[in-house]
């Protein structure tokens, strides 16, 4: 009998291949801590971008009515003018039957309008002695806006202001500290639960065409245009149509609308610099003719300027030729911060910074502006309150201005 024994080979086993493979738990570990890195980085960049987005927003948005109101100034202000005429200055001769015979020598501007600006203490009456509550300048003039009432007193009809284009209105722009009692609906006053918004506000003095009282005898620049008694600054500082007195209140109606009235909030100053044209003359300042920032067109020489030996008049009925406009906003934010009642000191402190500052034309690089190397002493000062501010500077050329004659 014959055995075979027959071998049986293991079975091999084939790794890889078609075999099935899997992750394993360290691979795992490191690939869900490569996705959470990249999640967090990816959030952090979505977080930054919209940051970004939302602050850039909030800036434009916040200064959207400090930029609207400044166009405003700077729209209005172009059109500036003291309609300026000449005429003869006369020389007496001798007394014939009772009359005065008199000689003309000379031609010699004049003017009924008057156009002035300074420091807000200054040209206010109101406003004396307090320019913690008034920062920066004021200024007024006229210009033919035609901005006239829509109702006659007398019968209540519709005027007809179509060809009144024209007219002669009296306009002004200065900065205010105050609050919001005059300006808002009556029962929120007596309700005496909201409490008034206390705010820094740019505010406009408008009269219409047929208020305007710069013709008005007691009132004009000029009574007597040879002796030249100077009653300037009294169209808008007295009667019923003055600047502070004139603001609007809320039961105002049609016929006893107030001329003065706020047009934007968190409006730190209003600077305005009356200059030269200078191109290609170093000889003098651009701001000689106003060095004090104060310019009256009533006056031969305005104050801290030197009186000219060929022009006799000076700069009398004449506009400066460029007014160089500046305007400091803050944001509501730092604007509500400044006038929360416990900021009393903060507050106080930059408004007499404020009023301290802008008295002197040559020095406004240093009181604003700044170097590179250092900043304005404002600035400075902003910066270091933590109030986010901006500044809005153009260069106005009145065209009404005739410096050749």
């Amino acid at each position: 009998m014959h055995c075979f024994i027959t071998q049986h080979s293991a079975p091999l086993i084939r790794r890889g291949g078609s075999g099935k493979s899997g992750f394993t738990l360290i691979e795992l570990l490191v690939s869900m801590t490569f996705l959470v890195i990249l999640m967090l980085v990816v959030t952090q960049v979505i977080g930054i971008v919209q940051r970004t987005w939302v602050r850039s927003n909030s800036r434009v948005s916040q200064f959207r009515e400090a930029r609207t109101a400044f166009d405003v100034i700077s729209r209005t202000l172009s059109q500036a003018t003291l309609n300026t005429y000449w005429e003869n200055e006369f020389d007496p001769l001798r007394s014939s039957l009772g009359q005065q015979v008199n000689r003309a020598k000379n031609y010699i501007r004049q003017s009924e309008l008057q156009f002035i600006s300074g420091p807000t203490s200054q040209v206010l009456a109101a406003a004396s002695g307090k320019a913690g509550s008034y920062p920066g300048h004021a200024v007024f003039f006229q210009a033919p806006l035609g901005v006239t009432r829509l109702t006659v007193a007398t019968n209540a009809q519709m005027a007809n202001t179509e060809n009144m284009v024209n007219l002669l209105c009296g306009r002004g722009y200065f900065v205010e500290w105050g609050d919001d009692r005059p300006y808002r609906p009556p029962f929120l006053n007596d309700l005496n639960t909201v409490p008034p918004r206390q705010r820094l506000r740019l505010m406009e003095y408008s009269p219409t065409a047929e208020m305007n009282r710069i013709y008005d005898s007691t009132l004009r620049p000029l009574v007597d245009r040879q002796v030249g008694t100077n009653n300037g600054k009294r169209w808008f500082n007295e009667g019923n149509t003055a600047a502070l007195s004139s603001v609007v209140q809320d039961q105002e109606k049609v016929a006893t609308r107030a001329f003065t009235r706020p047009v934007a909030e968190n409006i730190l100053a209003l600077v305005i610099s009356p200059q030269l044209e200078t191109t290609g003359n170093t000889s003098s300042a651009p701001y000689s003719i106003a060095p004090q920032y104060l310019y009256d067109s009533t006056l031969v020489t305005n104050p801290g300027a030197k009186a000219s030996s060929t022009n006799p008049q000076g700069t009398q009925h004449l506009l400066p030729p460029i007014l160089k406009v500046t305007m400091i906003a803050l944001d509501e934010k730092s604007g509500e911060f400044l006038s929360r009642s416990e900021n009393n000191t903060m507050r106080g402190e930059v408004l007499t910074a404020v009023a301290g500052k802008f008295q002197n034309a040559a020095e406004f690089t240093t009181d604003l502006d700044g170097t590179p190397e250092q900043p304005g002493v404002l600035e400075a000062l902003l910066l270091e309150k933590k109030l986010n501010y901006r500044v809005f500077t153009t260069t106005i050329a009145l065209k009404q201005a005739r410096w050749s004659f």
